[in-house]
């Protein structure tokens, strides 16, 4: 189908429904707040960096250095032992999986199957993909209802 006659949601923000826009909104958010926590100490030390006489006092007077060095420590050996656990589990698949290619296409869904398996009717079928949303029941004899909300 050609994406002119029926664009995806991807290529027009206008078609994204509101409630989608304001939840990507949130998780976005959300992450970039984690992110922010994350990178805490660095931004701590260059705030306390720009206070030169606040940051000798502590860091060189009362010795925050040896605590700084001690949590450098503990921390660069956590990255390394995190990296390097991630690189031995890249190695590792590495080998499992040379050579053997196990990305394949989709199969092409089998419509009589299909309709076979839900209750519906070929022309049920064709009839959804006309529509920009359904909303679908199970009823308790593993039959489905459809309804359109266009």
């Amino acid at each position: 189908m050609n994406s002119r006659n029926n664009p995806l949601i991807i290529d027009r923000a206008d078609l994204v429904p509101p409630g989608q826009k304001a939840t990507a909104w949130g998780i976005t958010l959300l992450f970039w707040g984690a992110l922010l926590y994350l990178w805490q100490p660095l931004l701590s030390l260059i705030a306390w960096g720009l206070n030169i006489h606040l940051f000798y006092n502590h860091m060189i007077l009362l010795g925050g250095y040896r605590t700084f060095l001690d949590l450098l420590a503990m921390y660069l050996s956590v990255i390394a032992v995190l990296g390097g656990g991630l690189i031995l589990w890249a190695r590792i698949n590495q080998w499992r999986f040379r050579g053997k290619e196990r990305r394949t296409g989709l199969d092409s869904t089998d419509m009589p199957a299909l309709c076979s398996s839900f209750g519906l009717e070929l022309s049920d079928i064709e009839a959804m993909r006309s529509h920009r949303s359904i909303a679908v029941t199970f009823v308790a004899d593993d039959r489905v209802t459809l309804n359109t909300n266009d």
